[in-house]
């Protein structure tokens, strides 16, 4: 199905790199070190192993019912109308998820950078931002991450080098401390916030890639690429903050870059990673809405889903106001809400399509044979 729509295996794997650390590597630090301390690094490397098992699985799923979108394998296994009200939660699961994004972005703006910057303009001109890229469509988002991802590289690889004055090895000592259940819990934490949202962001645009065997081995290695950035960001706070400092802080990585000072003449770069993490943004949160529009179009059967940008864009402005009331809310719902959410959409979800489809297989075969 060669169209407008068609995208490069190369263009996927980046969008994949990307989507994968997106909301993660300014905030997922402070997080993980707070439940495993400084053994955070090995949590980081178990939850990688088994991020590479969920990719496999939602590959799988992609080859196994090529040139369909998740929406149309939906349908397809669940049946017409329980397949259609699944899309809907879907779509209405990314819409929070967008607005929970907007939220983060004004959060950080007005902490950090912006402090007298009302929070609506900046969620305003951020979604302003979003509508006009769903408008121009997918393909020339993922061109712009083409040309941005060297430059995400080059500022990431040039933000570790000139952190590595400030790292102590000693701060990942003593190995090994961290009981089986915070290291559990860690883990789940790392894939429900890097593996289990390309369910969602990514695996809708697989069936658009020109070549689906190419495809599997990109999402695979951006999945894994993505893995190592944050494995990489996780060990450089604990060495450069230590263990106990990179918990208390909201933004771990921020403050890492603002330790930054190289003969007291190359200060005060933590916009590199501003720029660096609001870039990675910019692309998960126009795949969440790229899933919410597309999913509402599927659901209402209109042919053209960028009538939805503008309102659908609206709705998430004014939610993302209203969607975390205080930090103790907030911080509710990311472990007690977020996290049994994430497993349900990432693991149980797929299964389920894999169990019934291979049910309904077997009692076609057994009625050819009867």
């Amino acid at each position: 199905m060669m169209g407008t729509d068609q995208i490069s295996p190369r263009q996927f794997m980046i969008i994949v790199i990307i989507a994968s650390f997106g909301t993660a590597i300014l905030v997922i630090s402070a997080a993980v070190v707070a439940e495993s301390k400084q053994d955070a690094w090995m949590a980081q490397l178990a939850s990688n192993g088994i991020g590479v098992v969920l990719t496999w699985l939602y590959m799988y799923i992609a080859k196994k019912f090529s040139k369909r979108s998740i929406f149309e394998i939906n349908d397809n296994v669940f049946g017409n109308w329980l397949g259609k009200f699944i899309t809907l939660f879907l779509a209405l699961l990314t819409l929070i998820l967008c607005s929970q994004v907007v939220f983060y972005v004004g959060n950080f703006m007005i902490t950090q950078i912006m402090p007298t910057t009302p929070i609506q303009a900046i969620h305003i001109v951020f979604m302003l931002v979003i509508i006009m890229g769903a408008k121009l469509g997918m393909v020339v988002l993922l061109r712009t991450a083409e040309i941005f991802f060297p430059w995400i590289l080059l500022l990431f690889i040039f933000f570790i080098f000139f952190s590595i004055p400030n790292m102590e090895v000693n701060r990942l000592l003593p190995i090994g401390e961290v009981t089986p259940l915070p290291f559990a819990r860690t883990i789940l934490r790392i894939i429900s916030y890097t593996f289990i949202p390309l369910l969602l962001t990514v695996s809708p645009l697989l069936h658009n890639v020109s070549n689906l065997q190419q495809a599997m081995k990109a999402y695979l290695l951006g999945g894994i690429t993505g893995g190592i950035i944050m494995l990489i960001v996780v060990i450089s706070c604990v060495l450069v903050l230590g263990a106990s400092n990179t918990a208390m802080q909201v933004f771990p990585t921020y403050a890492m870059a603002q330790r930054i000072s190289i003969g007291n003449f190359l200060q005060r770069i933590e916009v590199i990673v501003a720029f660096l993490w609001l870039v990675s943004i910019y692309f998960k949160l126009s795949l969440y809405f790229h899933t919410t529009i597309k999913g509402i179009a599927h659901v209402l059967h209109l042919r053209d889903y960028k009538m939805l940008c503008f309102p659908i864009g609206l709705i998430i402005t004014v939610l993302s106001l209203v969607v975390y009331p205080n930090k103790a809310y907030e911080e509710k719902w990311d472990n007690l809400t977020f996290i049994p959410l994430a497993l349900l959409i990432g693991i149980v979800y797929p299964l389920l399509i894999l169990l019934i489809s291979w049910m309904r297989k077997s009692s076609i075969r057994g009625k050819s044979h009867d």
